[in-house]
């Protein structure tokens, strides 16, 4: 079975989006009482006051007021029975029961916060996968729960991420384990032109995805220009496809390299990464897409909306340093809410609100 990435839906190309200043109202420090966050993996938008927050990196997972900026919950390994854990992707939909996903391990950690602290780990599922396939410890896609199935994204052990030949040993983006951690099916083939790689790509993150409201699973590599929207009890076929605009900032091509990346332990010297997005952030109208684009010098980010009332585009007319504005949470009502919390550049974190306001001609 072949997915058709780039064609099916009726083409804007050569269309320009509207375009908008994202307009800052304001910020708020962020209290901490447990533990310490920083350089968070991913941050979301539980409900109207609180936002989810973990770190790779610190190892830890935080839940914050985002009205007063207050610690609300923590957990940090070692502190649940002694349970060791690097959350490499949480899902937040059940809160306040949590999936915390731990690539390196192979685990599913359940977590409850209604329990006292100490009492949160409720258990832990060992994934059963394919002998050939592992997961990414980082920058992981997909990591999604619908109903009692778990959708994680894949990757090959026979080859580093730097290889040309990972997308086509790789074979399939998805793949869907029981409750009880058995392997059931893999599904949806990578694009073509990733599984058929004669040169190389920076070993960076390729593609975004999320789980709708109602129960959809979008998922876009933003060089084939669509996204894909698929059903999630039939993943064989996308039921829609959104066709993106031209943009003058965001760089939808991959830049492919002449050689492999050295992935060896302290190698620093650059070399160009595609532009990606992060998870697609859903409102009552559509949603919005904040893009990091990496350089030699900064991060720079900018944002996508798109009105699936109206089928139209809009985008930032600027790009921003990522390490100044902070990461999309989630939208509330029609604020943005962002967690700027790198610590590279600062010595506080906070949490900001802005609004997007279309430039009239």
């Amino acid at each position: 079975m072949q997915i058709l990435w780039s064609c099916g839906e009726k083409p804007t190309e050569g269309t320009s989006p509207q375009t908008f200043d994202l307009v800052m109202l304001d910020s708020i420090e962020v209290k901490e009482i447990h533990g310490f966050f920083s350089r968070p993996s991913s941050v979301h938008l539980i409900n109207d006051t609180l936002i989810g927050v973990e770190s790779f990196q610190i190892k830890g997972i935080w839940v914050i007021d985002n009205r007063t900026g207050q610690e609300v919950y923590s957990i940090l390994p070692e502190e649940e029975n002694g349970l060791s854990f690097r959350p490499t992707k949480c899902y937040w939909a059940e809160y306040p029961r949590i999936s915390v996903f731990d690539g390196a391990t192979k685990r599913i950690h359940i977590f409850d916060f209604n329990n006292e602290k100490g009492k949160r780990h409720i258990n832990s599922l060992i994934l059963n996968t394919p002998d050939d396939l592992w997961f990414k410890p980082i920058l992981m896609g997909i990591f999604i729960k619908k109903d009692e199935h778990y959708y994680i994204e894949h990757s090959t052990n026979k080859v580093p991420f730097t290889s040309n030949k990972y997308f086509e040993l790789t074979n399939h983006l998805v793949g869907i384990y029981s409750s009880e951690g058995e392997h059931l099916k893999n599904y949806i083939p990578f694009p073509d032109q990733l599984r058929n790689l004669t040169k190389f790509i920076g070993p960076g993150k390729l593609f975004t995805s999320a789980l709708s409201d109602d129960g959809d699973i979008y998922i876009s590599f933003p060089f084939t220009k669509t996204i894909s929207i698929f059903d999630s009890s039939n993943l064989d076929k996308p039921v829609q496809l959104i066709r993106y605009p031209d943009s003058p900032i965001f760089q939808f091509d991959i830049p492919f390299l002449e050689t492999e990346v050295d992935n060896t332990i302290g190698t620093l010297k650059y070399y160009s990464e595609a532009h990606y997005f992060n998870d697609f952030k859903f409102d009552q109208d559509g949603f919005v897409l904040q893009s990091i684009m990496k350089g030699e010098e900064n991060t720079l980010t900018h944002f996508l909306k798109y009105d699936r009332i109206d089928e139209k585009w809009s985008e930032s007319s600027s790009t921003f340093d990522l390490l100044n504005l902070g990461e999309l949470a989630g939208i509330k009502n029609d604020t943005l809410i962002l967690v700027d919390a790198s610590m590279m550049n600062k010595d506080k974190k906070f949490i900001k609100r802005a609004v997007l306001r279309p430039i009239e001609e």
